[in-house]
């Protein structure tokens, strides 16, 4: 068996696609990729294709290792090997090589997510030098009974963006951040009241993703969070409301306070010092 690494770029996203499909089977969460959703995370998630690498045994693709990169700072946004190459070392060695490119091309900084219940792959990000930053959760309602009693002002996304970036927690993870956020466009909108604000994906649909959600430091511990989110659930009625894994904990009491139920999957964010 001959391993190699080849740059995901050199294939077509239909392909690129498939593959990572196929490298998460039997999944923790049933993952499938289209051409649509695989073409959204590269500029939603800043993923540089001439950066990933297809994983190929003896020149067959096996893998597909995703690296985004922003500054001096790279992120595994996805990592995935199809069943029958699984468990045999294939994502120790690509996990290495993978490291190695990064600190060639000059990055401080290494981060990822992975699903805290699989044991597997926290074990080989542990074993590849990464460390847990923090633990990050999601939550879910189904059609929340609230009287709408505050004005949702919708805003500009990208003007979210730029608050978030100023006022959001420290080391948010990569989906959170201002420059994740920046790169949302409609049918995703954002409101505020106050200094609360919010970026959620179209809620013209009955299931409805909470992408962001932010108190301005001045303002914080005034309850404003609550105010917002019962606004949302009022001017938006009978949704089920989704928050995914990717908060961090230090957060959850935000959720919970309006009534939302914790999901059984968390994630641990990770970074690795290069």
């Amino acid at each position: 068996m001959t391993l190699n690494l080849t740059p995901a770029s050199t294939f077509p996203i239909s392909q690129l696609a498939d593959l990572l499909t196929r490298g998460f089977e039997d999944y923790f969460v049933p993952i499938h990729i289209t051409e649509e959703v695989f073409l959204t995370m590269l500029r939603r998630d800043s993923i540089d294709l001439t950066a990933s690498r297809a994983i190929l045994e003896d020149d067959e693709p096996i893998g597909l290792g995703l690296i985004a990169r922003r500054g001096w700072t790279s992120r595994l946004a996805a990592m995935g090997i199809v069943a029958h190459a699984r468990n045999s070392g294939v994502g120790t060695w690509a996990m290495g090589q993978l490291i190695e490119e990064a600190k060639a091309r000059g990055e401080k900084q290494m981060l990822l997510e992975v699903i805290e219940q699989n044991a597997a792959g926290v074990n080989l990000y542990e074993k590849s030098g990464f460390k847990k930053i923090r633990r990050l959760v999601g939550y879910k309602i189904e059609n929340p009974q609230v009287e709408a009693r505050h004005q949702l002002e919708e805003m500009d996304i990208y003007e979210l963006a730029r608050i978030v970036t100023r006022h959001g927690l420290p080391n948010l993870p990569w989906q959170l951040t201002g420059a994740t956020i920046a790169q949302y466009t409609p049918p995703a909108r954002a409101f505020h009241i106050n200094d609360a604000y919010c970026l959620v994906s179209d809620p013209s649909k009955a299931d409805v993703a909470i992408l962001s959600l932010l108190v301005k430091t001045r303002s914080r511990g005034a309850g404003l969070s609550r105010v917002l989110l019962g606004a949302l659930f009022a001017n938006f009625p009978n949704k089920t409301w989704r928050v995914s894994p990717i908060y961090p904990e230090e957060m959850a009491f935000i959720f919970e306070q309006v009534g939302m139920k914790r999901e059984d999957i968390s994630q641990w964010q990770m970074s690795l010092a290069l």
